[in-house]
């Protein structure tokens, strides 16, 4: 047990001043029930939006995905693979609506008491943050040291520049002018052996005791960089009406149970050397254009020589569709959902799994006709709400 004294000076690492990170913009590759990690070599019980390696599929491997032809994240030197669930809207009808979607933004930040010894991922790592089965926001379950609830690595950001709130737990606010983010933090202690473990609870790894912050308890020692992603939906791309209601593709309307995964397929050579002379660059706001490893794999136009790829899963997930793919059942919660409300019983015939994308040629970019798109200009966020993870300080307001 630490003594007091002890304990006061390892919670001072939950106000340690940082701002060195990069933000790695990801265009989607992929829409489907496939989840590599989680369930591996079958079909995934709910839709993902993915983004990275072209070549995502059940079977994926840090391998294989060294094989993909491109990645639809900016930095091709980065083949790894993010995904989150899908968001829909359930209409009054019956019907569900996807929620429109075009990627998620990876952040790769240098936090931590222990930062400057952060490792690379090592190949064949995965991990993935969140309760899936979640319906209620938990106030148990606590980080090393009783720092932070664990439940607060999920939040989401109703955006209204002209009327800023604060950030939910939940899906609590869905009347949203400039769109949801949701937001997910990931473990950055790891053991320094378990690759993964299959156990659920990936107790392979854990979070920092403030999660995107602090110290790592004994049991994992091992600093890793911290993940964060964010996933902006935006909400008027469906027509709301009264009866209907916004609902992950895991049957879960709350929001508490949304999750992120991931499987490293990073070139390990850059990735060292830009954990070494980038992941503590402070003052470059998260400009991948600051760090020149990175820089030199990155394709400008990644979104078009990299684009999304066929279904893989082949049944209706995009657009108005009759039902959520899978037998993923609607839970309220408080409770936490059960098997029995996203699994299919044995037996259940599942969808045809198209081929596989091997190919090691990038894709052809696919240009619009003249005149098709008209310039709006740039835009960024509102000084006054700010991004999630660009000021300079961290501020525990919890405890």
């Amino acid at each position: 047990m630490l003594s007091k004294s002890v304990l006061a000076v390892a919670l001072t690492g939950l106000a340690v001043t940082v701002e060195a990170y990069w933000r790695l913009p990801c265009s989607l590759i992929q829409t489907g029930r496939i989840d590599a990690v989680i369930n591996p070599g079958t079909i995934s019980p709910h839709v993902h939006k993915i983004v990275g390696a072209s070549n995502i599929n059940p079977n994926s491997t840090y391998d294989t995905l060294q094989n993909a032809s491109c990645t639809s994240c900016s930095i091709q030197a980065d083949k790894s693979a993010y995904w989150t669930p899908q968001l829909y809207y359930n209409h009054p009808n019956g019907t569900y609506e996807e929620v429109a979607n075009s990627g998620t933004t990876v952040y790769y930040l240098g936090r931590g008491d222990n930062r400057t010894n952060a490792i690379p991922f090592p190949p064949g790592f995965k991990m993935a943050s969140g309760d899936n089965f979640a319906r209620s926001y938990n106030t148990t379950a606590k980080t090393y040291l009783n720092g932070r609830n664990i439940a607060d690595r999920i939040s989401f950001a109703c955006l209204d520049y002209n009327h800023p709130t604060p950030e939910q737990p939940g899906l609590n606010q869905t009347t949203c002018p400039d769109g949801l983010r949701a937001q997910v933090h990931f473990q950055s202690c790891w053991n320094g052996k378990d690759l993964y473990v299959d156990d659920n609870s990936n107790t392979h790894v854990a979070y920092m005791s403030g999660i995107d912050n602090g110290i790592c308890p004994p049991t994992h020692p091992v600093q890793l960089l911290h993940l964060f992603f964010e996933v902006l939906y935006s909400m008027d791309s469906v027509v709301q009406s009264p009866g209907g209601h916004f609902t992950f593709a895991n049957g879960d309307p709350t929001g508490y149970g949304f999750h992120g995964v991931f499987i490293n397929g990073w070139d390990i050579p850059t990735l060292t050397s830009a954990i070494k002379t980038c992941a503590y660059n402070e003052g470059s706001d998260g400009n991948i254009a600051a760090c020149p490893v990175l820089q030199a794999s990155v394709d400008e136009d990644y979104t078009t020589t990299c684009p999304p790829r066929a279904q893989l899963v082949d049944e209706p997930t995009r657009g108005l569709i009759a039902a959520m793919p899978g037998c993923n059942m609607q839970t309220f919660g408080p409770e936490p959902a059960t098997d029995g409300s996203q699994f299919c019983p044995p037996g259940t015939p599942l969808p045809h799994l198209n081929p596989i994308d091997t190919s090691k040629t990038p894709k052809p970019a696919t240009v619009p006709a003249a005149g098709a798109y008209q310039s709006l200009g740039c835009h960024s966020d509102n000084s006054t709400l700010g991004r999630a993870l660009a000021g300079p300080t961290y501020t525990d307001t919890k405890t």
